[in-house]
């Protein structure tokens, strides 16, 4: 069993492979059903944790002898600042355990964003067929984050100070979260972190960074239970997540990159150029939005649509591309950036009707060929 374990966390999907006797539909069904329901093959995640220590509390000892507490709340408050610089954490999943990556790059939203995580090139998750860009990824592996020199690299250092003792945590443990900038490109991942710090500490994160990598567009009719993706891509993951953005009552920073993929374009006969790829709808009326919807009271969100096109491809979808994330940039910031109370029909400058379009709206069969656009 241990062998079986050992395995599946370093590819769970390779273990068909190493066991070619074990190719029943019973077999691969247990197997994709265990790493689907998270029993394998993920960072521990409970709705009921068991409760922590309160170290706000009163406690026996107060600790007043020590020589922090002879100094005045301002003196200490700029040593904190200096022991937790603002930063850029990156958070991943390693063998089943929660860790996080302090980037060592100058935080810059518009790079990081555009550039999925080049920063810190041994975090980026990898949904597709690997294609030799990052060095240390040899294979196909699908599980999250998997760069082998990853292991070596994540941090611990300062925060190791929290656990020295009550005091200190009590005074520090929400500025780790208040200065820093979480970047997640795993949504699991981040709903399996968001269980794992307390309410306290959730509600002090300020900026968030959402890498995502959509396999298929959610809520459109195209969920699979029986795919390789649907332990990472899911409609109910993709509304947890969102629902989980949604209850961080601190945060005032959203910046949110969507990666879709390479395009490729054939000429034809005709002259009309076939683009072929991921399309994802950038209409504020599509289902996969709703979800985003929920969330309210930023002070700042920016949107980045990239793509890796051929030049065939480029010259057809690149001005509509940049045209529409702009203007869904827009939407959702007026959205995301109005008050808690503000419903859609309130937001000044918005005229979508989504009780009419998304009750009648279905997914639609054409939006999954290629585009046929005329040269």
């Amino acid at each position: 069993m241990r062998h079986f374990d050992a395995w599946v966390i370093r590819d769970p999907y390779s273990i068909w492979h190493y066991y070619p006797t074990q190719t029943s539909s019973n077999w691969t069904n247990t197997v994709r059903d265990l790493i689907i329901s998270r029993q394998i093959c993920s960072p521990t995640s409970s709705s009921s944790p068991s409760p922590p220590i309160n170290p706000y509390t009163p406690h026996t000892n107060p600790q007043s002898q020590s020589p922090l507490s002879r100094l005045p709340p301002e003196i200490r408050s700029m040593i904190w600042s200096y022991v937790f610089p603002p930063s850029t954490l990156h958070i991943v999943t390693i063998k089943n355990k929660l860790r996080h990556l302090r980037c060592t790059s100058p935080s810059n939203p518009q790079t990081e964003l555009t550039h999925h995580r080049h920063c810190c090139p041994t975090t980026p998750a990898r949904w597709r067929v690997y294609d030799g860009r990052v060095p240390g990824h040899s294979d196909r592996l699908l599980y999250p984050h998997t760069h082998e020199q990853l292991p070596d690299l994540v941090s611990d250092g300062n925060v190791s100070l929290l656990r020295t003792c009550r005091a200190i945590y009590a005074e520090t443990a929400d500025l780790v979260y208040r200065n820093s900038t979480i970047d997640v490109d795993d949504l699991y991942t981040f709903i399996a972190f968001s269980e794992a710090i307390s309410l306290r500490a959730r509600n002090a994160i300020r900026r968030l960074t959402v890498q995502w990598m959509p396999v298929w567009e959610p809520l459109a009719g195209l969920d699979h239970k029986g795919s390789i993706y649907a332990h990472t891509h899911s409609d109910a993951l993709w509304t947890s997540f969102w629902a989980r953005v949604a209850q961080l009552e601190g945060l005032r920073e959203l910046n949110l990159s969507v990666d879709l993929g390479r395009f490729t374009g054939t000429v034809t006969g005709g002259g009309a150029v076939v683009v072929a790829g991921q399309k994802l709808p950038l209409v504020l009326k599509e289902r996969w939005l709703v979800p985003l919807l929920d969330v309210r009271g930023l002070t700042a969100f920016e949107l980045a649509v990239t793509a890796r096109c051929d030049e065939a491809a480029k010259g057809v979808i690149e001005s509509g591309l940049v045209r529409d994330a702009a203007v869904l940039r827009d939407q959702l910031r007026a959205v995301m950036c109005s008050g808690v109370g503000v419903t859609l029909a309130d937001v000044e400058g918005l005229e979508v009707d989504f009780e009419l379009e998304l009750g009648m709206k279905e997914a639609s069969k054409e939006r999954n060929g290629p585009w046929m656009i005329e040269a």
